[in-house]
Formats: C-alpha cells, structure tokens, sequence
C-alpha cells in the first residue's frame, strides 16, 4: 500500500520553482612549476607543501565574468532562497527572474565575445609587464591556453524546473521531504545574514541613516513577503517590519528614535533564532485572537536596574500570554509608564526612547517566553512619538 505525501511538503513545492545556476568562468591561471622559479630554489617536500599557480591573463579581463555570475547570485538571494543546491523562488516571481537572468545571459555572452576577439593581444599585454624579469615573461608565455580551450570554459546557462516528489516509493522522497521542512530555517537564516550584513554597514557607530538603508530593509521584507507561504508566521513579521516602517518620514536621514527603532527592528532579525521565535510568537498569538475573537493581553513585569548618568535603565524580565495582569501580580503598559514617569531620573522623552529600545532588544532574546508582539510594539511606539515631555507622552499612550 502506497503512503500519500505529506499534504505540507506538496502543497509547499506547488508554490515553489528552483532555479539551477550553472555560471562557468576561466580562471586565467596556470599551475606554477618549480621550474618557473629558476634553478636553486628549496622547497619542501610534496607531502608538506605544493605551490600555487601563475596568472597567465590580466585579472581584470576576467573581472566582467565575476561581475555578471555575482549579479545573477544576487538577484536570486533576493527574490528566493536557497534550495537544493540552488534557489527556490516564487511562482509569480519567476517569469521577472527568468527575463532578468536572461538579460544577464546575453550580456554574458557579449562579454564572451569581446574577451575571445582581444585574447591573444591582452595576453601578449600581460607577459610584456612581465618583460623586466625574463624568467616570468617565459612562464607565462610558456603557460598561453588556446583561445578555443578558453571559449569552452566560458559560459552561463540557468534552468527553471518544477520540483514534484516521487509518489511511486515514499522512502525515495525522504530526503526531498527533509528539504522542503528545512525551507523555513534556511530562509530566516539568508534574513539573518541579510540584517546583519546592514547593521554592520549602515548601523554600527553611527547616530543616523539615509533612506538608503530604510530600501535594503525593503528588500529584506519583500523576500519574507514573498515566502511567507514557508511558515506561517512569516507575513506576521513581515507586517511588524512595515508597521514600524510606516511610521518614519518619507525622506531622511532618521536620527534620534527613529535611528534607535531601525537600528533595533535589523539587531531583532540579524539572529535566525530570533526569527524563528518572532514567528512563532506571532502566530501563537494571531491563532489565539482568532479563536477568541479579541486582541490577546500581555503582562509585562520589569527589572529596575541601578540608574546611570541620570537616566532609567530598564529591562523586560518577563513577557508572557496572560489573561489579565492582575491575574499574575504583572504590571500593565500603563502602570509601568507609570512607575517610569514618578522615577526623578527621567526628566524627558529621550529617557523614554532609551528604554523602549532597550525593551524592544530585550523582548526578542531568549528571555522571551511566549509573545514578544505587544512590547515590540508599545517600545516602538514609545521611541517615535514625538511628545516634547514625559507626561505628554504618557498621557498619549495610555
């Protein structure tokens, strides 16, 4: 008796094309000889060590290819992820990646061209700026690939195919099943890379961003909106990305809480497990509001921690799924502004920002036991509004 395939894994692989990448560029090197060193030369045994090899062409006529393979790789990063050894995409983003990758194969092939007609002159004008050591002129001379070889390491083709699962033997599909359940994971950890790669270059010390970042963050969310059908907490993330988006100006540069939002929205997705906790939190709590039809309520119970040049530092201890704060001894969002407002440290809304940052950072790690989504989102609301005192402040979000 045949075993149906998992409903999941088909329904998955029915929303998914992959993309095979096949990018061939000629290295424009040789094996370097002992003999192109010249005679007297020690080295050391063939079991210990082997050279290396000689560039026989000027690395920046190769340069063209890597650019192009780079940019293929780049815009399947950005629109899919990654999936048996190529790139799982969306099926409505397929026909725009398959004319976009076309557009790359023909430039591919112009390139091609051009490199084949100028070989033997850019060739020749390699081992000429070699000319004031002999040795290596001849090395390199010695070492000419012919251009017909090099024409056949050249090249860029891509194939878009539909993954189907083997439905004669389901032991055959075990591993294609592993693949498909793994998708989820691979994906938040491309997002993590992703973030991190931005924090690192248009975060770290620094006080302010231009609208430059607020695109590549764009970027990020367009992927996870176009693969939220992996997980499905995924478009929860997603609308949490734009919601705290959607409260910036339309033009930069974003200082002050909206630098310390952004900042902390790309540190809370640069960790895939903090991804994976969002998602899951997120879901936890749509499926709960569903059921019950209102909006879950979150405890918050805070930490005081010594103040420090004036300012309040607080962190979230515990934020947790509760029906009712009182329940738990917790503490409300209104009462813990309230307890922040009655501390004689925190004389203005700058203090405030810090502290919702600082609950932003802390309610995705691992202190987190259930829904990070209401103190993410009472922490951003904190940091933007732009009240010109405390009590105005408290006063509009209570």
């Amino acid at each position: 008796m045949q075993t149906a395939q998992p409903i999941k894994e088909i329904e998955t692989l029915s929303k998914l094309l992959l993309v095979g990448l096949d990018v061939n560029i000629w290295s424009g090197r040789k094996k370097l000889r002992i003999e192109d060193l010249g005679p007297g030369v020690d080295l050391p045994p063939a079991e210990l060590a082997s050279l290396g090899s000689k560039r026989i062409m000027d690395p920046e006529q190769i340069k063209r290819f890597d650019n192009l393979k780079r940019r293929a790789h780049r815009l399947l990063e950005s629109e899919g992820v990654r999936f048996l050894g190529g790139y799982g995409i969306p099926n409505d983003a397929a026909p725009a990646i398959a004319k976009e990758l076309d557009d790359i194969q023909r430039e591919f092939g112009v390139e091609i061209k051009s490199f084949l007609d100028n070989y033997d002159s850019n060739f020749d004008a390699w081992a000429q700026k070699w000319d004031q050591d002999p040795k290596w002129q001849a090395a390199i001379e010695k070492a000419k690939t012919p251009k017909e070889v090099v024409a056949q390491r050249l090249g860029f083709r891509y194939t878009l195919v539909r993954v189907v699962p083997d439905k004669s033997d389901p032991a055959l599909s075990k591993g294609l099943e592993q693949e498909v359940e793994g998708l989820s994971g691979q994906l938040f950890r491309e997002i993590a890379d992703a973030a991190e790669d931005l924090v690192d270059g248009s975060f770290a010390n620094k006080s302010s961003v231009s609208r430059k970042a607020v695109s590549a963050i764009l970027k990020i969310h367009r992927k996870l909106t176009s693969l939220a059908f992996l997980n499905p907490g995924i478009h929860l993330v997603a609308e949490h990305m734009m919601s705290v988006i959607e409260q910036l100006p339309k033009r930069g540069p974003y200082e002050g809480g909206h630098f310390q939002t952004l900042q902390t929205l790309m540190l809370s997705l640069s960790d895939e497990r903090n991804i994976s906790k969002l998602a899951a939190s997120f879901a936890a709590s749509a499926a709960q509001t569903a059921s019950t039809g209102g909006v879950p309520a979150a405890s918050v119970v805070i930490e005081q921690a010594p103040a420090s040049a004036g300012a309040v530092v607080a962190s979230a201890a515990v934020i947790e799924q509760s029906p009712s704060p009182a329940d738990e001894g917790g503490m409300s969002v209104g009462e813990l502004l309230d307890e922040i407002a009655g501390q004689q440290a925190a004389p203005g809304l700058q203090d405030l920002s810090s502290v919702a940052a600082e609950l932003q950072a802390r309610a995705i790690d691992g202190q987190v036991i259930d829904t990070q989504m209401s103190a993410l989102g009472v922490a951003t609301s904190i940091a933007n509004i732009p009240m010109p005192t405390t009590q105005d402040a408290l006063d509009f979000c209570m």
